[in-house]
């Protein structure tokens, strides 16, 4: 785990603040609630969850009516540094049930026996069959040893936001736009924002040098001291060009690029263009379908290696069962836009529920927009054996 060391050394107090947090919610408490006269008490069973906040419902109640579980979750960012703490040093797995974060944990944490093998034949995960093997056996859940370390719970496929208008694309947004838009067009020179996390920004500028044939890398995620040494050579020659209007490193700052028109194209999160045409009007900025390809990422579920002795393994399957579910895949696709696994049994839900056609349609498009993004690369991970290399090229890049 020499790759992440450096991560841990900055993050003790967040580790404390988080430990707090989960005392003064009661973690381990059992959810109660007033019984009637001459009613027994009766509650819900509780899972404990804790991972990545984009993984969330914004109202788990809604879980609690479905399945009878409730869900106690507390969040992280996707910070892999302060994910790994949090579970090997404080021992998280004594009060945490579900651990949620994104690829590349499974490889470390599996092999070490701090998740357990998924059991697909548990009875209560009644969906597994049924799931798509592009979902359930890709690298965000399966080991490299091939063990099943997770279930799928949502993926998206990144790119970059832009207004149609000033790049000259249709505005459908239904175009292929290549990322030669981005990082070397003289129609968005000076007007373009890059995300200063390397991590999130340094493999898609590999990306389209690899699929442009300008520069050979093996693995975009992944890249050895030499490959990101020529990576961050054309990108601070961009830099130095004056490609880059800003570099951003916040959500709120490409809402905010965006809804200030500030920049004409910027790699962000898709939720960012939602945000914005909630202000600027339907379809004013368009998420990109890419030539070349995209930053592809999911996030999976994982169990402690101390519920297998807790007594409540199968409540802890019944929601690794409702990830895979249609209640949660509408949720999570008409709340943040996101996809997963199983997206038709999230519009018959939808259908069921008696949604609005318009919802309807969106969850629909959902579905056929992941199927068209995941047929091209690249697949990201948090955990690049050559982290220090090409951390220490990034910043190269930044400081130039």
């Amino acid at each position: 785990m020499s790759k992440t060391k450096g991560t841990f050394t900055q993050l003790e107090l967040l580790r404390r603040d988080f430990l707090k947090a989960m005392a003064a919610a009661g973690v381990g408490a059992v959810a109660t609630r007033v019984a009637a006269p001459g009613e027994a008490m009766a509650a819900n069973p509780v899972v404990h969850g804790y991972g990545v906040t984009t993984a969330q419902l914004k109202d788990w109640s809604i879980m609690s009516k479905s399945i009878g579980i409730d869900m106690d979750f507390t969040g992280t960012n996707n910070s892999v540094g302060v994910y790994l703490r949090d579970v090997v040093a404080s021992q998280l797995g004594d009060k945490v049930d579900i651990f949620i974060f994104e690829s590349g944990t499974e490889d470390i944490l599996g092999p070490q026996g701090i998740y357990l093998v998924i059991d697909e034949k548990n009875p209560e995960l009644t969906l597994w069959d049924r799931t798509p093997d592009e979902w359930k056996h890709s690298e965000v859940v399966m080991g490299k040893d091939g063990k099943q370390y997770g279930v799928p719970v949502i993926g998206n496929a990144d790119s970059f936001g832009y207004f149609p208008d000033k790049i000259g694309a249709e505005a459908s947004g239904e175009q292929d736009i290549s990322w030669e838009m981005f990082f070397e067009s003289d129609k968005t020179r000076g007007r373009v924002a890059y995300d200063q996390t390397w991590t999130y920004s340094m493999p898609e500028a590999a990306l389209y040098l690899q699929q442009s044939g300008k520069t050979q890398i093996k693995d975009v995620a992944d890249m050895t001291k030499e490959e990101a040494r020529a990576v961050v050579d054309y990108l601070v020659a961009r830099k130095k060009a004056g490609q880059f209007r800003t570099l951003h490193s916040a959500f709120e700052e490409q809402v905010q690029l965006l809804t200030n028109r500030e920049v004409d194209m910027i790699n962000c999160w898709e939720p960012a263009t939602r945000e914005a045409n909630n202000k600027l009007g339907a379809g004013t900025v368009r998420y990109a379908y890419t030539k070349e390809g995209y930053f592809k990422w999911g996030h999976g579920a994982y169990v402690a290696k101390q519920v297998a002795d807790r007594g409540n393994i199968n409540d802890v399957y019944k929601v690794l069962n409702y990830f895979l579910g249609g209640e949660y895949r509408a949720l999570q696709a008409r709340d943040r836009g996101y996809a997963g696994p199983n997206m038709d049994l999230g519009v018959e839900y939808a259908q069921k529920q008696g949604w609005a056609q318009d919802q309807i349609d969106a969850l629909k498009a959902t579905e056929a927009k992941v199927k068209r993004k995941f047929q091209k690369p690249f697949v990201s991970t948090t955990t690049p054996t050559n982290a220090d290399a090409m951390e220490e090229e990034w910043q190269r890049f930044l400081n130039a």
